[in-house]
Protein backbone atom coordinates (compact mmCIF):
# COMPACT_ATOMS: atom_id res chain seq x y z
CA UNK A 1 0.00 0.00 0.00
CA UNK A 2 1.20 3.49 -0.88
CA UNK A 3 0.14 6.26 1.50
CA UNK A 4 0.81 10.00 1.20
CA UNK A 5 0.75 12.01 4.45
CA UNK A 6 0.26 15.76 4.06
CA UNK A 7 0.76 17.88 7.18
CA UNK A 8 2.77 21.02 7.83
CA UNK A 9 4.11 19.67 11.13
CA UNK A 10 6.98 17.24 10.64
CA UNK A 11 6.50 15.63 14.06
CA UNK A 12 2.90 14.79 13.17
CA UNK A 13 3.85 13.48 9.72
CA UNK A 14 6.58 11.24 11.09
CA UNK A 15 4.45 10.08 14.03
CA UNK A 16 1.61 8.94 11.80
CA UNK A 17 4.12 7.36 9.44
CA UNK A 18 5.68 5.36 12.28
CA UNK A 19 2.27 4.07 13.37
CA UNK A 20 1.45 3.01 9.79
CA UNK A 21 4.83 1.27 9.46
CA UNK A 22 4.11 -0.65 12.64
CA UNK A 23 0.77 -1.82 11.23
CA UNK A 24 1.95 -2.47 7.68
CA UNK A 25 5.75 -2.77 7.53
CA UNK A 26 5.68 -3.08 3.74
CA UNK A 27 3.73 0.17 3.23
CA UNK A 28 5.41 2.84 1.12
CA UNK A 29 4.91 6.20 2.85
CA UNK A 30 5.38 9.61 1.28
CA UNK A 31 5.35 13.00 2.98
CA UNK A 32 4.42 16.56 2.02
CA UNK A 33 4.26 19.74 4.09
CA UNK A 34 1.72 21.75 2.09
CA UNK A 35 -1.20 21.34 -0.26
CA UNK A 36 0.94 22.35 -3.24
CA UNK A 37 3.61 19.77 -2.38
CA UNK A 38 0.93 17.16 -1.79
CA UNK A 39 -0.82 17.77 -5.11
CA UNK A 40 2.53 17.62 -6.93
CA UNK A 41 3.47 14.37 -5.17
CA UNK A 42 0.05 12.86 -5.86
CA UNK A 43 0.25 13.71 -9.54
CA UNK A 44 3.79 12.40 -9.82
CA UNK A 45 3.16 8.90 -8.49
CA UNK A 46 0.48 6.32 -7.79
CA UNK A 47 -0.99 6.36 -4.28
CA UNK A 48 -3.65 4.25 -2.60
CA UNK A 49 -4.59 6.76 0.10
CA UNK A 50 -3.95 10.35 1.16
CA UNK A 51 -4.02 11.47 4.80
CA UNK A 52 -4.68 15.21 4.55
CA UNK A 53 -4.38 17.77 7.34
CA UNK A 54 -7.42 20.03 7.37
CA UNK A 55 -5.43 23.18 8.17
CA UNK A 56 -2.51 23.66 5.81
CA UNK A 57 -0.77 27.06 5.59
CA UNK A 58 -1.18 27.43 1.82
CA UNK A 59 -4.78 26.14 1.61
CA UNK A 60 -6.88 26.86 4.69
CA UNK A 61 -9.90 24.90 5.83
CA UNK A 62 -11.54 22.61 3.30
CA UNK A 63 -9.97 24.18 0.19
CA UNK A 64 -7.26 21.52 -0.04
CA UNK A 65 -9.83 18.72 0.18
CA UNK A 66 -11.91 20.33 -2.56
CA UNK A 67 -8.82 20.65 -4.75
CA UNK A 68 -7.91 16.99 -4.29
CA UNK A 69 -11.43 15.81 -5.07
CA UNK A 70 -11.57 18.07 -8.14
CA UNK A 71 -8.11 17.38 -9.54
CA UNK A 72 -7.58 13.76 -8.40
CA UNK A 73 -11.05 12.22 -8.00
CA UNK A 74 -9.72 8.63 -8.13
CA UNK A 75 -7.56 9.14 -5.03
CA UNK A 76 -9.27 8.40 -1.67
CA UNK A 77 -8.67 11.17 0.89
CA UNK A 78 -8.87 10.86 4.67
CA UNK A 79 -9.00 14.10 6.65
CA UNK A 80 -6.71 14.36 9.68
CA UNK A 81 -7.55 17.19 12.07
CA UNK A 82 -7.43 18.32 15.68
CA UNK A 83 -11.06 19.38 15.24
CA UNK A 84 -13.51 16.52 15.48
CA UNK A 85 -16.82 18.24 16.17
CA UNK A 86 -19.81 16.86 14.31
CA UNK A 87 -20.17 19.83 11.94
CA UNK A 88 -16.53 19.65 10.82
CA UNK A 89 -16.61 15.89 10.28
CA UNK A 90 -19.89 15.92 8.34
CA UNK A 91 -18.71 18.78 6.14
CA UNK A 92 -15.56 16.82 5.30
CA UNK A 93 -17.71 13.85 4.29
CA UNK A 94 -20.01 16.09 2.25
CA UNK A 95 -16.97 17.33 0.33
CA UNK A 96 -15.84 13.81 -0.52
CA UNK A 97 -13.53 12.70 2.29
CA UNK A 98 -13.48 8.92 2.76
CA UNK A 99 -13.02 9.11 6.52
CA UNK A 100 -11.97 11.40 9.37
CA UNK A 101 -9.03 10.75 11.68
CA UNK A 102 -8.81 12.85 14.88
CA UNK A 103 -5.26 14.16 15.29
CA UNK A 104 -5.89 15.05 18.93
CA UNK A 105 -6.58 11.44 19.93
CA UNK A 106 -4.24 9.33 22.05
CA UNK A 107 -1.74 7.25 20.07
CA UNK A 108 -3.60 3.99 20.83
CA UNK A 109 -6.79 5.43 19.36
CA UNK A 110 -4.96 6.75 16.30
CA UNK A 111 -3.43 3.32 15.80
CA UNK A 112 -6.86 1.66 16.07
CA UNK A 113 -8.28 4.16 13.59
CA UNK A 114 -5.46 3.55 11.11
CA UNK A 115 -5.83 -0.22 11.47
CA UNK A 116 -9.51 0.20 10.58
CA UNK A 117 -8.70 2.36 7.54
CA UNK A 118 -5.89 0.13 6.29
CA UNK A 119 -8.23 -2.87 6.54
CA UNK A 120 -10.54 -1.15 4.05
CA UNK A 121 -13.13 -0.06 6.60
CA UNK A 122 -14.40 3.43 7.40
CA UNK A 123 -13.37 5.24 10.58
CA UNK A 124 -15.23 8.21 12.09
CA UNK A 125 -15.07 9.80 15.58
CA UNK A 126 -17.45 8.40 18.20
CA UNK A 127 -19.23 11.74 18.49
CA UNK A 128 -20.46 11.43 14.91
CA UNK A 129 -21.31 7.73 15.18
CA UNK A 130 -23.30 8.32 18.38
CA UNK A 131 -25.16 11.23 16.80
CA UNK A 132 -25.89 9.13 13.71
CA UNK A 133 -27.52 6.43 15.84
CA UNK A 134 -29.50 8.83 18.02
CA UNK A 135 -27.08 8.87 20.94
CA UNK A 136 -25.70 6.03 23.04
CA UNK A 137 -28.90 5.60 24.95
CA UNK A 138 -31.05 5.28 21.82
CA UNK A 139 -28.67 3.49 19.48
CA UNK A 140 -30.32 1.23 16.95
CA UNK A 141 -28.79 -2.15 16.13
CA UNK A 142 -26.11 -2.12 13.42
CA UNK A 143 -27.27 -2.83 9.88
CA UNK A 144 -25.62 -5.86 8.29
CA UNK A 145 -26.81 -5.08 4.76
CA UNK A 146 -26.89 -8.72 3.62
CA UNK A 147 -29.44 -7.77 0.97
CA UNK A 148 -27.00 -5.56 -0.92
CA UNK A 149 -25.98 -7.12 -4.22
CA UNK A 150 -22.34 -7.31 -5.26
CA UNK A 151 -22.89 -4.40 -7.63
CA UNK A 152 -24.54 -2.34 -4.89
CA UNK A 153 -21.60 -3.00 -2.57
CA UNK A 154 -19.31 -1.85 -5.36
CA UNK A 155 -21.33 1.35 -5.78
CA UNK A 156 -21.41 1.88 -2.01
CA UNK A 157 -17.61 1.49 -1.84
CA UNK A 158 -17.22 4.23 -4.46
CA UNK A 159 -19.74 6.45 -2.65
CA UNK A 160 -17.65 6.03 0.51
CA UNK A 161 -14.52 6.97 -1.45
CA UNK A 162 -16.14 10.26 -2.49
CA UNK A 163 -17.11 9.56 -6.10
CA UNK A 164 -20.08 11.36 -7.64
CA UNK A 165 -22.75 9.40 -9.52
CA UNK A 166 -21.24 10.56 -12.81
CA UNK A 167 -17.76 9.31 -11.88
CA UNK A 168 -19.15 6.03 -10.51
CA UNK A 169 -20.92 5.46 -13.83
CA UNK A 170 -17.72 6.14 -15.73
CA UNK A 171 -15.64 3.91 -13.47
CA UNK A 172 -18.07 0.97 -13.61
CA UNK A 173 -18.96 1.55 -17.28
CA UNK A 174 -22.68 1.78 -16.59
CA UNK A 175 -25.32 4.47 -17.16
CA UNK A 176 -25.60 7.27 -14.60
CA UNK A 177 -29.32 6.48 -14.32
CA UNK A 178 -28.35 2.94 -13.28
CA UNK A 179 -26.04 4.33 -10.61
CA UNK A 180 -28.92 6.44 -9.27
CA UNK A 181 -31.10 3.33 -9.03
CA UNK A 182 -28.37 1.49 -7.11
CA UNK A 183 -27.80 4.45 -4.78
CA UNK A 184 -31.53 4.69 -4.03
CA UNK A 185 -31.65 0.97 -3.25
CA UNK A 186 -28.60 1.31 -0.99
CA UNK A 187 -30.20 4.19 0.89
CA UNK A 188 -33.36 2.13 1.45
CA UNK A 189 -31.38 -0.84 2.73
CA UNK A 190 -29.24 1.28 5.05
CA UNK A 191 -32.25 3.37 6.11
CA UNK A 192 -30.50 6.65 5.28
CA UNK A 193 -31.36 9.68 3.16
CA UNK A 194 -27.98 10.99 1.99
CA UNK A 195 -24.49 9.95 0.95
CA UNK A 196 -23.03 11.36 4.17
CA UNK A 197 -25.48 9.37 6.29
CA UNK A 198 -24.56 6.27 4.28
CA UNK A 199 -20.85 6.76 5.10
CA UNK A 200 -21.68 7.20 8.78
CA UNK A 201 -23.76 4.00 8.71
CA UNK A 202 -20.96 2.06 7.03
CA UNK A 203 -18.58 3.20 9.77
CA UNK A 204 -21.06 2.52 12.56
CA UNK A 205 -22.07 -0.94 11.35
CA UNK A 206 -18.70 -2.09 9.99
CA UNK A 207 -20.28 -3.05 6.66
CA UNK A 208 -17.65 -4.85 4.54
CA UNK A 209 -17.11 -3.21 1.16
CA UNK A 210 -14.53 -5.56 -0.34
Amino acid sequence: MRILIIDDHEVVRQGIGLIISGIQPDAHIGYAGSCAEGIAAARGSEWDLVLLDLHLPDQPGFVALEQFRRDLPDLPVVIVSGQEDQMTVLKALDLGAKAFLPKSAQSARIRAALETLLAGQVYLPDSVLDAGSGGKGAARPPIKAEKLTDRQREVLRLVVEGYSNKLIARKLDIAESTVKIHVSAIFRELKVASRTQAIVEVARSGIPLH
